[in-house]
């Protein structure tokens, strides 16, 4: 049986044992060849049916990451400021030190909004490109390719979604999504003023609820993934970046930069 069912099924039968149920964790390891009860079967639906719902509300919000206002033109340097090149970058010889599939698709996500910022600052993006294939070789997901056919990020979304939904990826997917808005918020972060502009309060407003999708599923997988419990906990901490307008947005962004960064780190532990 797929990774994502038996998890599922695991996390339905604590559920139902805090409901006064009697299952072991082995029995319900063990659903994979014997019949589900009624209250194991409605719990999984429950849980995926919540999971979908909050990819459904991420998709309906619009999400302007910072590549995509790069790419648009809305984020400018002089050339005095592209001499200064930014530090704090992920490596793409980050991928020499990774092994784990979850590090993987974090590493991925988080090079494609790096690579951005690179041309932003007129580096080469070579380094990034290459390792950004070597990644996507490396995890072999399906999905991935046909996402790349969307034409729109949105569709690619629900593309994602989909796809490692029915692979049994479901927790890859988070992963993926999760540190691709993080590292957006690592950036922004790192030059509040510079990276912050072009965006409009109702755009802050979608990142901040985006956040808020992210850390609710996260925290219902992590009680079956070592791994993305502890990017849960990691995460949590940023609860408080709910801002609704690009002023308070900032001053959360300030106030919360060492919180970011530990969140940051979490996804290539």
């Amino acid at each position: 049986m797929k990774k994502f069912t038996l998890a599922i099924v695991a996390f339905a039968a604590m559920l139902f044992a805090s409901c006064g149920g009697s299952k072991t964790q082995q029995e319900a390891t063990d659903q994979d060849t014997t019949p589900k009860t009624f209250e194991q079967a409605q719990l999984e639906a429950a849980v995926k049916m919540h999971l979908d719902s909050l990819s459904t509300q991420i998709n309906e919000k619009q999400f302007a990451a910072i590549e995509e206002n790069i790419k648009a033109g809305k984020i400018k340097l002089s050339n005095i400021e592209k001499k200064v090149k930014p530090m704090y970058l992920l490596s793409p010889s980050i991928v020499q030190d990774i092994t784990s599939i979850g590090q993987k698709y974090a590493a991925m996500a988080m090079l494609k909004a790096d690579k951005e910022v690179a041309a932003l600052y007129e580096m080469d993006v070579k380094g990034y490109e290459e390792a950004a294939a070597k990644l996507a070789a490396d995890i072999n997901d399906p999905a991935l390719k046909k996402a790349e056919e969307a034409t729109s990020a949105v569709e690619q979304n629900k593309v994602l979604y989909k796809e490692m939904s029915d692979e049994g990826r479901i927790n890859f997917y988070w992963i993926l999504t999760s540190a691709a808005t993080v590292e957006s918020l690592y950036v922004m972060s790192q030059n509040v003023e510079k990276y912050c502009a072009g965006y409009t309060d109702e755009q802050i407003a979608n990142i901040t609820f985006r956040l808020v999708c992210i850390i609710n599923a996260l925290n219902d997988l992590s009680v079956y993934d070592a791994q993305i419990q502890g990017i849960a906990e990691a995460l949590n901490p940023l609860d408080n970046i709910n801002a609704t307008t690009l002023a308070d947005f900032k001053k959360e962004l300030q106030e919360s930069k060492e919180k970011i960064e530990a969140s940051r780190a979490a996804f290539l532990k």
